[in-house]
Parts: C-alpha cells; sequence; structure tokens
C-alpha cells in the first residue's frame, strides 16, 4: 500500500521505505536509455552467445529509474512440457498514472537449466515485461532509431 507524505514523497506503509515519484515522461525516458553493458552479461545457447541482464540487475534498475514499481507473478501452469508464468509489471508515477505492462514467459520442464523451470520463466517474464516499459529493450535486437516502414504501418 502507497501513502502519500506531505512532501510529495511516497512511502510504503509496511516498510517505511520513503521515495520520490516521478512524472510519467521522465520515467519513460529513464527506462527507455540503454543499460550499461558492464551491467549485461553473456551465455551459450547451442552455437549463439547471448546477451542478457540478470532478473536481479532488471530490479535494480527499476528501483533507481521507476521508484515504486511493483511485480506480480498472476499465473504459473503447466502446458504441453513447459511451465508458463504470466506476470505483470506496475509502475507508478508523479502523475497520478499506474503503467502496466504484462508479458508471458516458458520454460520446458527438461532444460539444461540448474534452476527450477518456473524460476527461469518468472524471470524470464520479468524482463520482457520491463523491455515493453523499455528498460532493456535494445537486448532484444531493436534500434533506439524509429523504424520507418513501422511508423508508415501505423
Amino acid at each position: 500500500m502507497l501513502k502519500t507524505c506531505p512532501n510529495g514523497t511516497q512511502a510504503t506503509a509496511s516498510t517505511g521505505i520513503k521515495f520520490a515519484l516521478r512524472p510519467t515522461a521522465e520515467t519513460l525516458a529513464d527506462l527507455s536509455r540503454p543499460i550499461d553493458p558492464r551491467h549485461l552479461k553473456t551465455r551459450k545457447q547451442g552455437n549463439t552467445t547471448l546477451t542478457y541482464c540478470p532478473w536481479n540487475t532488471i530490479a535494480k534498475h527499476l528501483h533507481h529509474r521507476a521508484p515504486g514499481w511493483c511485480w506480480e507473478v498472476q499465473s504459473v501452469q503447466e502446458v504441453g512440457g513447459a511451465v508458463v508464468v504470466t506476470g505483470r509489471l506496475t509502475i507508478p508515477t508523479a502523475d497520478g498514472d499506474l503503467l502496466h505492462y504484462s508479458a508471458v514467459a516458458s520454460e520446458p520442464l527438461e532444460s539444461a537449466s540448474k534452476a527450477p523451470a518456473a524460476e527461469v520463466a518468472a524471470s524470464s517474464c520479468l524482463r520482457r515485461a520491463a523491455a515493453l516499459a523499455g528498460l532493456g529493450l535494445e537486448l532484444w535486437g531493436y534500434e533506439e532509431k524509429p523504424d520507418r516502414d513501422l511508423l508508415n504501418y501505423m
């Protein structure tokens, strides 16, 4: 539960942690800044080397760039030999807006990962929802320049 303080900051009722909400435009602009390469990791998947940002680093960036954010796993289901996780990222802003980003991710039950499939899918789901908000979007192969064909299509 968020409580507005007289000085315009927000505080969580249960933890007493205070943070300042920022305007929507400022929050979105900050989220869309690329993640510093020193915060990224790489791993091999088959013959491909993938660059990614660990979920805990995404959480740290959200704490800094989108104070008051909230992550909710909405469902965990087993579908055809995989775990499918649906989640929602909510970001409050000083304008009174609540920005919501939902995502879905799956992980095979028999994956090579040492972590449980539900945990892997949940962390991937958080990364996808954060990318929808703009955080780490460059890691998914999107450029900062708008695609003219896409803009003409819209």
